[in-house]
């Protein structure tokens, strides 16, 4: 038993799943540990304002990056030869096309919404922090796909342990969310020349690059990509965008304090889930038997670890945001408890999505994610006017269960109809 665990540990999958877990504990603890400093020293309206912005410009990058990364992952995983090509001109169009797009569409949209100015200028510059922050993710992706999870963490830890402690430092001093802000912005700017070339020490060769007609192509066969990532995303965050619309940016405050520990609790199953995506695409191309026995322990693993860390969120929720936030924060508790039953959903969908985007099924994925974001939309709408904050919980809960039915749905589909033949 012990010699078939230590191979297990010792295989690719074993390695990489260990160092894609370290770099999401990593993650998990620098949200945590970045909500409590925002929390006791700037209080739930600051951390309202960055919880906002980062949603509304998470949603507006979806389509000012054209959704090429799936793409990327997918054609590096099959072929580890052509990393230069996508991952070059990847970076290429994220700097020369998504960045401006990306300012354009931010400040349109702290217009249309009529924004303090405070909050405006937040919102901007976290477009700024999340530019760099996404080409870090694109080269992360890619080593990913290349199997070196252990080069993407040695530049998480750098990442983390500088943001923490320069973090902590200005608060300490004082300092408010846009100072901090400037920091991020830097330090990221650094960290972005760093990863490219430690991708340069694998391919020497690597460089961004930007071909205009083979650009033309990947960005439109990532195109049903793009509205299908918008579609996911926009069910993600969208709750928090109608409570600072509906509400007020405290109300984000005490919903963004709990949905970050769920979203704390989800990075673990997401990790393991990266490590599964080019895996279970190098298994379906040589023995579909084998890939979909590797879905079916992932799905085992996701339901035990989500009703597990669902329970411990349910039973000591009010613990949970007293320890964490600090008083003042009661609002969040009982939010906290009914986002321990989505939990599960989230964890599975994260999943089967990626399942399904390993065996090309694109247009599917679109479909499903397109229904859900429309319901949520619809919900969280009709919901947080009746019940504010927990109505976006409920929202979530509901569209997350309907995706998730159909995305098994058409998997356990797939799988019959492969074993028929």
């Amino acid at each position: 038993m012990y010699m078939k665990f230590k191979e297990k540990l010792n295989s690719r999958i074993g390695r990489n799943s260990i160092f894609s877990i370290l770099d999401q504990v990593l993650s998990i603890g620098m949200n945590f540990l970045l909500s409590v400093l925002f929390a006791r020293y700037l209080g739930a309206e600051s951390l309202g304002q960055y919880t906002l912005g980062l949603a509304i410009v998470g949603i507006l990058a979806i389509f000012s990056n054209f959704g090429i990364t799936t793409i990327m992952n997918r054609e590096i995983a099959k072929s580890p030869n052509k990393t230069k090509l996508y991952l070059g001109n990847a970076l290429g169009i994220k700097l020369f096309i998504s960045f401006p797009l990306l300012i354009i569409f931010t400040i349109f949209t702290v217009y249309i919404f009529d924004y303090s100015y405070d909050t405006a200028y937040i919102i901007v510059l976290i477009a700024i922090y999340n530019t760099f922050v996404s080409s870090i993710t694109y080269i992360g992706s890619a080593l990913i796909s290349l199997h070196r999870n252990d080069i993407l963490l040695k530049i998480n830890i750098i990442n983390k342990f500088i943001s923490l402690i320069g973090a902590f430092v200005l608060l300490s001093y004082g300092y408010k969310l846009t100072e901090l802000l400037y920091l991020f912005i830097f330090i990221y700017s650094m960290l972005f020349l760093y990863a490219i070339l430690q991708v340069k020490i694998i391919i020497p060769n690597f460089k961004i690059i930007f071909n205009k007609r083979f650009n033309k192509t990947y960005i439109l066969l990532s195109f049903p990509l793009v509205m299908a990532s918008a579609a996911e995303f926009i069910s993600l965050r969208i709750d928090t965008v109608f409570i600072g619309s509906m509400m007020d940016e405290i109300s984000v405050g005490y919903y963004s304090a709990s949905y970050n520990l769920l979203m704390g609790a989800i990075l673990v199953p997401l990790a393991l889930t990266k490590v599964y995506f080019p895996n279970f695409i190098d298994y379906y191309k040589e023995d579909k038997d084998k890939a979909f026995d590797l879905f079916t322990k992932y799905n085992i693993y996701f339901i035990g670890y989500s009703i597990l860390v669902g329970i411990t969120f349910y039973l000591l929720a009010e613990y949970f945001i007293s320890f964490i936030y600090g008083d003042g924060f009661e609002s969040s508790v009982k939010v906290l408890k009914y986002l321990s039953f989505a939990l599960i959903v989230l964890a599975l969908n994260r999943l089967y999505n990626y399942t399904l985007l390993a065996m090309k099924q694109n247009s599917y994925y679109f479909k499903i994610t397109f229904i859900g974001m429309c319901l949520n939309l619809i919900l969280n709408y009709i919901l947080i006017l009746e019940h504010g904050i927990l109505g976006a919980v409920f929202a979530t809960i509901f569209t997350e269960m309907v995706v998730m039915v159909l995305g098994i749905w058409k998997i356990r589909k797939l799988k019959n109809n492969y074993e028929i033949t």
